[in-house]
């Protein structure tokens, strides 16, 4: 739905339609990889996130996991921690300086199953993202990401 005419515009129709194609572009691009993840691994493309932040720290504690995801809130963390606990995959244990502190690891299996699915994944952002754009394009969206991360505010 296009706003009424009359109102004043702050940004421009080529401004608004940039925005939203960043928005369709990131939900597009999402559905895609996470149909492959999910045909193939019967894993969403949250949970798969969750296994890359624990790929580059192990164990976690569950709330500090929880607030580096992008792609999903803290609670429905907690809930996909659980699934992925009950898969199997993960393992939780108490902090050994504060057993207050639930840390989130690595099973055997479930780090064998994160390489294999780590695979899929990335042969699926080379056939919708990379394979698409070519190197000046990606070059291009990490200058403006680095623009607008310099922005905040």
């Amino acid at each position: 739905m296009r706003p009424p005419s009359t109102r004043h515009a702050i940004i421009s129709q080529s401004q608004e339609d940039a925005w939203f194609a960043l928005l369709y572009t990131h939900a597009a691009l999402t559905a895609r990889i996470e149909a492959v993840l999910m045909e193939r691994h019967k894993i969403s493309f949250s949970a798969f996130e969750i296994l890359c932040r624990l790929q580059d720290l192990e164990p976690q504690p569950v709330r500090a996991l929880a607030g580096e995801l992008v792609s999903v809130s803290p609670t429905r963390a907690s809930r996909l921690v659980q699934e992925l606990i009950d898969r199997g995959h993960l393992r939780r244990s108490a902090d050994q300086d504060d057993g207050r502190i639930s840390l989130i690891g690595f099973t055997e299996e479930g780090r064998r199953y994160a390489d294999t699915v780590a695979e899929t994944f990335e042969a699926a952002v080379q056939q919708y993202f990379v394979a698409p754009l070519g190197e000046q394009d990606i070059a291009a969206l990490i200058r403006i990401w680095r623009k607008l991360e310099a922005a905040e505010g």
